[in-house]
């Protein structure tokens, strides 16, 4: 898909081909109470509604376009739907629809292991657990078996699913594939992807880092409460 999205009509061009390309994404359940519009005379009357009320709460964002804004290999794409709300008035909404991802929860001798890795989205360092994108048609668990020999240089993992969320689902269609694995033992932190160094805690040190707030990440969160909840730690 290309990236000249500036103007209104090639935003909704490249919104119809992603409407025929994806499918899954414009599905409308009958219960659903967020109708996605996509007749012309449809979105021109919820942009019309929706300037009125931007006006209306002093909201200085000119930007009305109906269709895809963005478009990346790595985040995915952002487009701004036409849709009737479930009281029936008309407006527009943003939302992300990204691939997949992975997290694995490694264990080694009765100890997890964490990684330390700098995060640029929130200027931070951040303990969680590796993981990655998991490229289209790939299988979760190959991923997840890549980036743990990637990030941490695990040796010989025996690994189980433990299911998937939806990490952020009021803006993103993304989610992500949970995973514990035992290992034999770990190698060097991946520097080129900001992991500064690879630790190993208790499962007791595990939890009061998820307590006090050292442990943010949502989906190393998931993944801890899965495996809490299945006896693996």
């Amino acid at each position: 898909m290309s990236d000249k999205l500036g103007s209104s009509a090639a935003s909704l061009a490249h919104y119809r081909l992603l409407q025929k390309q994806r499918p899954d994404c414009f599905r409308d359940p009958d219960d659903s109470p967020v109708a996605i519009l996509t007749n012309d005379d449809d979105i021109a009357a919820a942009q019309h509604e929706e300037d009125a009320r931007r006006k209306q709460h002093n909201l200085s964002f000119p930007d009305l376009r109906v269709g895809v804004l963005a478009a990346d290999p790595y985040l995915g794409i952002l487009t701004r739907d036409a849709v009737r709300f479930a009281d029936g008035s008309l407006g527009v909404y943003n939302r992300h629809i990204g691939e997949a991802g992975c997290v694995i929860m490694p264990m080694i001798a009765g100890t997890i292991v964490l990684i330390r890795i700098f995060r640029h989205a929130t200027r931070e360092w951040a303990w969680e657990f590796p993981g990655g994108r998991i490229s289209p048609g790939e299988d979760p668990t190959t991923t997840a078996l890549h980036e743990m020999e990637e990030e941490i240089g695990a040796i010989d993992p025996v690994i189980q699913t433990l299911g998937n969320v939806y990490p952020y689902p009021a803006f993103s269609s993304a989610s992500i594939h949970l995973f514990a694995a035992t290992i034999a033992q770990v190698g060097t932190p991946q520097i080129a992807e900001g992991i500064a160094a690879i630790e190993t805690v208790s499962p007791v040190r595990l939890i009061e880092m998820v307590d006090n707030g050292d442990i943010k990440d949502a989906a190393a969160l998931a993944c801890i409460l899965k495996a809490r909840l299945r006896g693996i730690i």
